[in-house]
C-alpha cells in the first residue's frame, strides 16, 4: 500500500525547499576566515604599495637632484 502525503512535491523525488536556508557552524566559520584572510590581504597589499611610492618618490627625488646638478654646473 502506498503511503499518501497531504501535500505532494512539485515534481516527483524532490524534497520541498526552506525560503532561506541557514548556514551550520563550520559554514560560519569558514566565512570568518575568509574575511580575516582578505583583511590581511588588503593589509598587505597596501604596504607593498607604501613601499612602492616610497621607492618611486626616493628615484624621482635623485632624478631631480641629478638636474639640479646639472643645470648649476652649465650655469657657472
Amino acid at each position: 500500500m502506498a503511503i499518501q502525503a497531504p501535500i505532494t512535491p512539485a515534481r516527483a523525488g524532490e524534497r520541498g525547499r526552506l525560503r532561506k536556508p541557514q548556514p551550520g557552524p563550520v559554514t560560519l566559520a569558514i566565512r570568518a576566515m575568509r574575511q580575516t584572510e582578505a583583511a590581511s590581504w588588503q593589509v598587505r597589499q597596501d604596504q607593498e604599495e607604501r613601499r612602492a611610492l616610497a621607492a618611486l618618490r626616493g628615484r624621482i627625488a635623485a632624478q631631480f637632484a641629478a638636474a639640479a646638478a646639472l643645470l648649476e654646473g652649465v650655469s657657472a
